[in-house]
């Protein structure tokens, strides 16, 4: 059965931030990090000129726990009417977050639950502006928190968490250095991967994905490397990262997500990498199930009649995270044996008890995440 779909009012093109003036409300939290707020800050505080504005600048990189509940608090003390997160992934999850909690002061930020109707807009709106290209999550009902007390990475949803407005303006990705521009739109290409071979997918949400994985076969080198100038190649890669975020938003992800997360979180690996990374052994372990599918996108890539569908993605992926100068297995990204073998119980336990493994298109046990971790710290091709 097919999700439905939800999807925000979605402003687009080169200055369209000039969108925010438009907006009623008086009272608006903005939600970002320091750096971000150098390039944009400004900006910011001018569009919103004769409104009652407040800056949480306190985001940081796979924002744990503590953050996001200092952040609703600010929110319930400020009471805005509209809270805009600015940012990449972990600035918008963050506002998120506060809205979340703003939104139901009784609750707190684990008690979070996709099955339960909240009204979270009765109190206030949720506008979410990515700067990087990459991580979705301005399309998404979900959010990543770092568990302050074990390290893990754990996903939390409610339908509600998607945003009633969206903002993409490229300009705001011009500056983006290549590793984050490489990480954030290898993070996107492995969602609109996973998107593509979910049980879960639609027609809807199928053509999302597909367009954006051609997109991002076909600009994401250019925007990391020669083309990083150039905002007609920022902007594709910008809006196939947004599509993608609707397309897995509403159609689920996959092992690599779960595989990743748990990389992430035992050994602070950049999301994007880490699920990228994944990407190809879990293309491989999927074979079985995922024939048609694999098909279905190579021709998208004007691929057609391969022998073995799963094997020719898997081997474009490695030659885009060798284009991308990213690590072709765990070993490669720094982990030491002593470091692997010491996390290794605790990353299969991650991996296996995440919501996400759950909807992966092959089924996968216990051994076969233990398996399909050691192939992928040594480098080895998925055979079973």
């Amino acid at each position: 059965m097919s999700l439905p779909i939800r999807i925000s009012v979605i402003y687009h093109g080169v200055g369209s931030l000039e969108q925010l003036r438009s907006f009623k409300e008086k009272r608006v939290l903005i939600v970002s990090d320091k750096t971000v707020l150098q390039m944009v800050g400004d900006k910011l505080l001018d569009i919103f000129s004769g409104k009652e504005t407040k800056i949480f600048d306190e985001v940081e990189p796979d924002p744990k726990d503590t953050i996001m509940v200092r952040c609703g608090d600010v929110a319930r003390k400020f009471k805005p009417e509209l809270i805009v997160g600015v940012g990449g992934g972990s600035a918008m999850d963050t506002a998120k977050a506060a809205y979340f909690l703003y939104g139901q002061e009784s609750l707190k930020l684990y008690d979070m639950n996709v099955l339960v109707e909240y009204n979270l807009r009765e109190k206030s709106k949720l506008v979410l502006i990515p700067t990087t290209s990459g991580t979705g999550s301005e399309h998404t009902p979900g959010l990543v928190v770092t568990n302050t007390e074990t390290g893990q990475k754990v996903s939390l949803a409610s339908f509600e968490l998607i945003p009633w407005a969206v903002i993409l303006d490229p300009t705001l990705t011009l500056k983006m250095p290549q590793k984050l521009t490489a990480a954030t739109g290898l993070d996107a290409l492995t969602q609109a991967i996973e998107g593509a071979t979910s049980k879960m997918g639609s027609d809807f949400t199928q053509a999302l994905n597909l367009y954006a994985i051609k997109i991002l076969f076909q600009y994401l080198p250019r925007a990391a490397g020669e083309g990083a100038g150039d905002i007609q190649v920022r902007a594709k890669v910008h809006y196939a990262a947004s599509m993608a975020g609707i397309g897995f938003g509403n159609s689920g992800l996959g092992l690599a997500h779960s595989c990743g997360h748990a990389l992430g979180g035992a050994f602070h690996i950049p999301h994007g990498i880490s699920v990228g990374v994944m990407l190809p052994y879990v293309i491989e372990f999927n074979k079985p199930e995922c024939r048609d599918k694999y098909n279905e996108i190579l021709e998208c890539l004007n691929i057609t009649g391969a022998e073995d569908p799963g094997a020719t993605l898997s081997t474009m992926v490695r030659d885009m995270l060798k284009k991308l100068k990213i690590p072709l297995n765990i070993k490669e990204l720094g982990v030491s044996q002593d470091s692997w073998e010491q996390n290794f119980e605790k990353i299969v336990g991650w991996t296996k008890n995440d919501i996400i493994t759950m909807i992966n298109p092959r089924m996968a046990s216990e051994e076969d995440i233990r398996k399909i971790f050691q192939y992928a710290y040594e480098g080895k091709t998925i055979d079973f």
